[in-house]
């Protein structure tokens, strides 16, 4: 059976991060765990930050097609929070490196594109012009993304009920209290 390098290479770079931060690693170690060349790595990808986008968006399409599975809205939030916790020493050891903006983005563009995949497949059609469903679907991601920054650094955490409030935000059960001017 053909190994899938590109799968070995980040699977070993994954097992790596469960230790230290992507800073302390390097191609060099990486190669050398792999049992491959320099220049198989560089065949491959180009850095190591290459390599995390890659399995980030391996990670992120496995994802999709769970979420696509999903009977409905709250349990594709619910699938999209269990996947982020199971990979939450990845998600630490990377945001404590030097590159934390960069991993930060990616995880926004991540959660950006789960959640318009799931506005395609699982909300009913919204009359929403291109540019409300930009601005809904940029608003939503940064608010997850930052709910889940945070609770990642919490040591106790009910993901059922994380979950649960990210739903209700979604769906307009929690909002912020304003008056309407008009």
């Amino acid at each position: 059976m053909p190994v899938d390098m590109k799968a070995m290479i980040a699977g070993t770079l994954n097992d790596l991060l469960a230790h230290r931060s992507l800073d302390k690693i390097t191609v060099k170690e990486l190669v050398e765990t792999c049992h491959i060349s320099r220049q198989t790595f560089y065949y491959h990808f180009r850095d190591l930050m290459e390599v995390v986008e890659w399995y980030l968006h391996r990670v992120l399409e496995e994802s999709i097609q769970t979420m696509l599975t999903a009977p409905d809205c709250r349990e594709a939030i619910r699938n999209l929070v269990q996947v982020t916790f199971q990979h939450r020493t990845l998600i630490q050891q990377l945001l404590a490196s030097q590159r934390r903006a960069e991993i930060e983005r990616l995880f926004l563009q991540g959660v950006r594109t789960y959640l318009e995949a799931m506005l395609r497949q699982k909300a009913p059609a919204p009359a929403l012009s291109a540019v409300d469903a930009e601005t809904l679907l940029c608003f939503y991601a940064s608010g997850m993304v930052g709910l889940v920054l945070s609770a990642l650094e919490r040591r106790s955490l009910d993901l059922d009920v994380l979950a649960e409030e990210m739903y209700r935000l979604l769906t307009g059960a929690i909002s912020f209290p304003c008056a309407d001017p008009r």
